[in-house]
């Protein structure tokens, strides 16, 4: 159907993943290339993935997407202070509103609504 718009999601926290990826081949060969990639510089981290697929795109395999993952971490990267900051940032480069993402996807959505943990939190006060 022309300009369907689909959005598929899928995450795991530090606590694992359940159950098989929902997006399945493409959610696992994106981590293999980002854990090999923070291995390799001896790092850890969170990371989110925003990938969009047009209207003449051909789904060539996994290694399509294993490969530009892994391209992209080699390339510099910009800081931002805020998710907020970073998702403004990133809706300039997508086609699909960052709301739309935020809406669908469970761990944007989360991440947005929930006070982060500091250090402070666990002391009391006064």
């Amino acid at each position: 159907m022309k300009n369907e718009e689909l959005i598929f999601s899928d995450y795991e926290t530090n606590g694992g993943k359940k159950e098989y990826s929902r997006v399945g081949g493409c959610y696992y060969t994106a981590k293999m290339a980002v854990l090999d990639y923070l291995m390799k510089i001896k790092k850890q981290s969170g990371l989110i993935i925003l990938r969009e697929a047009y209207d003449g795109y051909v789904p060539l395999g996994v290694f399509n997407v294993r490969e530009n993952i892994k391209e992209a971490m080699m390339r510099p990267y910009l800081e931002f202070e805020t998710l907020e900051d970073c998702l403004k940032y990133s809706g300039t480069k997508l086609r699909i509103s960052v709301n739309r993402y935020i809406k669908q996807g469970t761990l944007l959505n989360e991440m947005l609504h929930t006070k982060q943990t500091t250090l402070d939190m666990y002391f009391k006060k006064g």
